[in-house]
């Protein structure tokens, strides 16, 4: 064998071996730096919540800051868009939910985020929905209100936080399923929502057993009829299952919180953050926190199942969307 030759062999094996050993190296020293953690929606909100409770344990067990970055704008679309665009490396997070990034894009035409754009880390905690009238709606059972809901030839009024949000979906597949009639009234937000529920000027909405809306429960300001679950709310276990009546066995939904990052980011890097997460809610205190907020944590997950939930959700909700001919506006 020539000189040359040999010369070659040997400086493309050293090559070689440098490139394994920066490799490794980062593998190893991921993260170096500070992290950044996107939430969709403005500071005190239930994604803002998860997020400074999460960040807060996940940068002990990383040895790095994570900085929560409230990015709000489209319904949402826009955080996810910069959590999706940014560089693939492991450095921003976000903090989502299936509000920004599965629903926007299918209720709102200038949501240009897709929900294949991220990647689910964890799921930090999931809440329940239950279906509410106001306080002098003359129901207090599921059936009562479907007969009142079918009786009316002009269509009850019901709230939601805007087209193709899951309060939305879940009121008009409600309509779907009885066969009645209804007059979609969307708010800018959840305040307002319950507001216009506690004042009477809609008479029924789906909203999450968690954050303010038990307490207008408890004091009267409204009137909780059912779960839209198999099982009974933990925050509000008095209350009686939607599926168990008839025509309603699947109408199950909740709203889950967890950390994603962009769709690209490699395995091995999506794989310390994934542990990193769930070893900040396998904490009792992080745990405390979020069941005190109206979430109940769910099994940890692998990232392969953490994909096939996603893929589920995604498809469920695509479904119903179809189902009643939304088309985004």
């Amino acid at each position: 064998m020539k000189l040359t030759s040999v010369l070659k062999t040997l400086l493309a094996s050293v090559s070689l071996l440098v490139a394994h050993s920066l490799f490794a190296q980062t593998a190893q020293t991921f993260p170096n730096k500070p992290i950044n953690m996107i939430v969709a929606f403005p500071a005190g909100g239930a994604s803002d919540f998860v997020a400074r409770v999460m960040s807060k344990e996940m940068q002990t067990n990383l040895g790095q800051p994570i900085i929560v970055d409230n990015v709000v704008g489209v319904a949402g679309s826009l955080g996810v868009l910069k959590a999706a665009n940014a560089t693939p490396d492991g450095y921003t997070l976000i903090s989502g939910s299936p509000l920004e990034l599965i629903l926007t894009p299918l209720g709102l035409s200038a949501a240009k985020n897709k929900p294949e754009d991220v990647r689910m880390l964890a799921v930090a905690g999931r809440s329940d929905l239950m279906l509410a009238v106001r306080k002098d709606f003359p129901a207090a059972t599921t059936e009562q209100f479907l007969a009142a809901l079918k009786a009316d030839p002009k269509g009850l009024s019901y709230g939601s936080t805007g087209i193709g949000s899951l309060y939305h979906l879940m009121g008009a597949k409600m309509i779907q399923i009885a066969g009645a009639k209804g007059l979609h009234v969307p708010f800018n937000g959840l305040a307002p929502l319950l507001q216009a529920l506690g004042g009477g000027q809609i008479d029924f909405a789906f909203l999450p057993i968690a954050g303010p809306v038990p307490g207008y429960v408890e004091s009267g300001n409204v009137q909780a009829i059912a779960v839209a679950s198999n099982e009974r709310s933990p925050r509000l276990p008095k209350l009686p299952l939607m599926t168990s009546v008839r025509g309603f066995h699947d109408f199950t939904f909740g709203i889950w919180a967890g950390i994603q990052t962009g769709a690209k980011v490699p395995d091995a890097t999506a794989a310390i953050l994934h542990k990193s997460a769930y070893a900040a809610l396998a904490n009792p205190e992080v745990k405390k926190q979020l069941e005190a907020s109206g979430f109940y944590t769910l099994a940890p997950m692998s990232l392969v199942q953490l994909n096939a939930f996603y893929s589920k959700e995604t498809a469920m909700y695509r479904a119903i969307a179809k189902s009643i001919n939304l088309e985004a506006q």
